[in-house]
């Protein structure tokens, strides 16, 4: 008895996982305007805002430093 529940089981998650990754193909190649879906949306997101911020920062600190490096060669 439970042997057959088990049976049925297993073949309905394997019937469910077969559904799943087909659709799941099917969703590999993004549409040619599938990008403008995406522009703008995390637009006022603060922690995405932070990240921008730290990323500035980062490029800033790397910009002085590649000003300074022929300086320091010259010394």
């Amino acid at each position: 008895m439970i042997q057959d529940t088990i049976e049925n089981r297993l073949s309905r998650l394997e019937e469910q996982v077969s559904v799943l990754m087909s659709a799941r193909t099917n969703l590999d190649e993004p549409g040619p305007d599938e990008w403008e879906q995406t522009v703008g949306m995390f637009r006022g997101d603060p922690i995405v805002g932070e990240m921008i911020e730290g990323a500035r920062r980062i490029r800033e600190e790397d910009r002085r430093r590649a000003r300074e490096a022929p300086e320091r060669d010259l010394e």
